[in-house]
């Protein structure tokens, strides 16, 4: 990881607002990624994957990563699917699957879903919590357009403010035109806006580039993190607590 000296932030608030990721740090894919993937393998006539399965479809994500495969590819719903199904036509070749276009299709019509996510363990208490400090909470996700119909499936609507999704706005995180418009959208002012999620690239580098202080969801966070770090969203309220601007109306 590099940081510069300049990008090191640590919490300062008084922060009124919380832009919140959605994917991996709200809601998760359940049955997991991998297990799911293996599954339908079995169906495909791969019952048993390589032992090396998980390191090289980690190679395929970090080799996407470097060249930028995935750049637009929630603003509409064409380039979701051109892209994610390419991206499980590769696992299948990894899993030496024959029919790796029908394998590709299964899997993106699977992880499209509503049925596919749940919320992350602690995510419900930890949202409630966050209300209840006097935070107002928005999204801030890279999604398709039916992330907000997702949110309301789960009954995690409530929670939020408002809504900053890249199919709607037609931005994508890291790009600082995301956060531009999610502050003009929740109406805040950027120095009492925290921006949490669980992506270095898109969450952290892209809200320290828009001049948003940040955290990082993640279970195994390098020492030399920028930024403060949880392991889970289940943590935010007790790390947050201290930073959050008294609320203009009286809690009960």
């Amino acid at each position: 990881m590099h940081v510069t000296a300049e990008s090191s932030r640590q919490l300062c608030g008084p922060y009124d607002t919380a832009f919140v990721d959605i994917g991996g740090t709200v809601v998760h894919i359940e049955p997991p990624f991998f297990e799911t993937v293996l599954r339908i393998a079995a169906e495909f006539g791969v019952p048993n994957p390589p032992d090396d399965f998980e390191q090289r479809a980690d190679r395929v994500w970090r080799q996407d990563g470097e060249e930028n495969r995935s750049r637009g590819c929630t603003l509409t719903t064409s380039a979701s699917s051109n892209y994610w199904q390419s991206q499980y036509v590769r696992l299948g070749e990894v899993l030496g699957i024959h029919d790796t276009a029908g394998f590709g299709h299964v899997l993106y019509e699977r992880f499209s879903s509503f049925e596919a996510y749940q919320p992350m363990p602690g995510a419900v208490d930890a949202l409630r919590a966050l209300n209840r400090l006097g935070l107002r909470l928005v999204v801030a996700s890279n999604w398709e357009g039916w992330l907000g119909r997702l949110l309301a499936l789960l009954d995690l609507e409530r929670f939020f403010a408002a809504q900053v999704v890249s199919a709607d706005i037609g931005a994508e995180k890291p790009d600082r035109l995301f956060f531009e418009r999610g502050l003009a959208i929740a109406q805040a002012s950027r120095r009492r806006v925290l921006h949490v999620g669980d992506n270095f690239d898109a969450d952290i580098k892209g809200a320290l580039n828009a001049g948003v202080d940040a955290v990082w969801v993640n279970p195994s966070v390098p020492a030399d993190s920028p930024v403060p770090a949880i392991a889970s969203i289940a943590n935010l309220p007790d790390l947050i607590r201290p930073h959050v601007a008294p609320p203009p109306w009286p809690l009960a």
